[in-house]
């Protein structure tokens, strides 16, 4: 889909694909619907990745399956997991909650053109998933297991303007917000290239953030699980829910702002971090393995009013002891 007048808003929706647990695509169509849907010729791919067209092409055609090599720089080319590549369902029969496995899904794509601020507002949802990749387009993914007729019911609007992109995931009246909150699950690829900082509004049980490299990123939630993977810049998160996050990794400065809430964080073992309070009746609980480190590079601050933090190791177990041996309050 190629970029329509500026300015104005516009809804976008592409084919909706049904896939009922029974239909599995074989490798090459699904690697050519992907390219495709990435607007990548053959040879574009190829380039990529650092094969020939030919080797992309004799994939697309079944007379070769790629290494895990070039498995791997195909999943982070198009900003899937090896499994979606693989049309592998989980085994657990559970849902992977950037609705990988679901049974229908629609799916908008649209080019970015320079580096642009992102507003995205994905109202209420089960999950959403925001994901950096190496490709040139926006790419909204929204699924469900249940909303056979998706496309009808939720739409994709953008509005384009010469240094930022609102996009709203808009929820029909055929929809309940109680089973969207249940059972819709969206995801976004964002063009690494073209990212300059983006804000995220979003009603979830899950957000995860991946991947992602920006000046600033604003999360204004309502949410109790947040993860941020590979996250590098100045992360803020709004949410006056009690949260978990998890931080599989910590590359920069993480600003957390609550009123009457307490919040869990787990930290990466042994990266040492800079810890802050503000605001009123604000403190950080901090666990015996957390390594503090007024000078360090990465930081960690909580701001509000009456409102704790506890953070942790990734590796220490999920309830802490709050006992003077192995706590010490910050702020």
């Amino acid at each position: 889909m190629t970029n329509q007048s500026k300015n104005d808003t516009k809804e976008h929706t592409m084919g909706m694909t049904t896939r009922p647990d029974d239909v599995r695509e074989d490798f090459g169509t699904r690697l050519r619907a992907l390219r495709k849907q990435a607007g990548l010729s053959q040879k574009q791919l190829a380039h990529r990745i650092y094969v020939t067209r030919q080797a992309v092409a004799k994939w697309e055609n079944g007379a070769g399956r790629p290494d895990i090599a070039n498995l791997t720089a195909l999943a982070a080319v198009f900003g899937v997991t090896l499994d979606r590549l693989m049309g592998l369902a989980a085994q657990d029969g559970t849902a992977d909650t950037g609705g990988g496995d679901l049974r229908y899904e629609n799916v908008t794509a649209y080019d970015i053109d320079g580096p642009k601020h992102f507003d995205i507002d994905c109202g209420s949802v089960y999950s959403c998933t925001i994901g950096g990749y190496e490709g040139e387009q926006l790419r909204v993914r929204v699924a469900s297991n249940t909303v056979e007729q998706l496309a009808q019911h939720v739409k994709v609007s953008l509005d384009d303007r010469p240094k930022r992109i609102d996009v709203a995931v808009n929820r029909g009246s055929g929809i309940s917000e109680s089973l969207a909150k249940d059972d819709i699950c969206v995801r976004l690829w964002i063009p690494q290239r073209h990212l300059a900082s983006l804000e995220c509004a979003a009603k979830a049980q899950t957000v995860q953030v991946r991947h992602l490299e920006c000046e600033r990123l604003e999360l204004d939630l309502k949410a109790p699980n947040l993860r941020l993977e590979e996250v590098s810049g100045h992360v803020e998160v709004d949410c006056n829910l009690d949260m978990d996050i998890d931080c599989a990794t910590l590359d920069g400065q993480l600003d957390i702002n609550q009123v009457s809430a307490t919040s869990r964080i787990a930290i990466p073992t042994g990266v040492p971090v800079a810890l802050t309070t503000r605001g009123v009746r604000t403190r950080m609980i901090v666990g015996a393995g957390v390594r503090q480190d007024e000078d360090a590079a990465d930081g960690i601050e909580l701001n509000g009013i009456a409102s704790e933090l506890i953070v942790e190791t990734r590796t220490a177990p999920s309830s802490m002891s709050r006992s003077s041996d192995t706590m010490k309050t910050h702020g």
